[in-house]
């Protein structure tokens, strides 16, 4: 008779994700993107003008764009006039220094004057207008 071979076998317990450092990785993520994603302007192609006399200085924090059919941008988000005059009232000058008016150089001169208009009619009244070195 044969010798039965008694061995046991230790039974595994089945493969198991951990969740922990998953949910982890997802957070930081979320944060990452989020943080990313509000020093992003929008990406609207505009052709700026050359200066030879441009300088570099510090940018701020107010941009408004002036697309070639002469559509207001404003944060990202397309505005009349009237939703970028409330827009600029409700900026405190103190936080500040100027507002860069990136327009492109197709636009209509007087479209460009109202725009600086609704600017120097608002609490800021330093308007820099971004153009590209010639």
């Amino acid at each position: 008779m044969a010798k039965r071979s008694s061995r046991r076998y230790r039974q595994l317990p089945p493969p198991a994700i951990i969740v922990a450092p998953i949910v982890d990785i997802v957070f930081i993520l979320l944060i990452f993107i989020m943080l990313v994603s509000r020093f992003l302007q929008p990406a609207v192609e505009v052709q700026l003008p050359g200066s030879s006399t441009a300088e570099a200085r510090e940018l701020s924090n107010i941009v408004i764009t002036v697309d070639r059919g002469g559509q207001l941008l404003y944060r990202g988000q397309t505005v009349n006039d009237a939703e970028l005059a409330a827009a600029l009232e409700a900026v405190n000058p103190a936080e500040t220094d100027a507002v860069r008016l990136r327009a492109d150089e197709r636009v209509n001169v007087k479209r460009l004057v109202e725009v600086l208009d609704i600017v120097r009619n608002s609490p800021l009244r330093t308007v820099a207008l971004e153009v590209k070195l010639k």
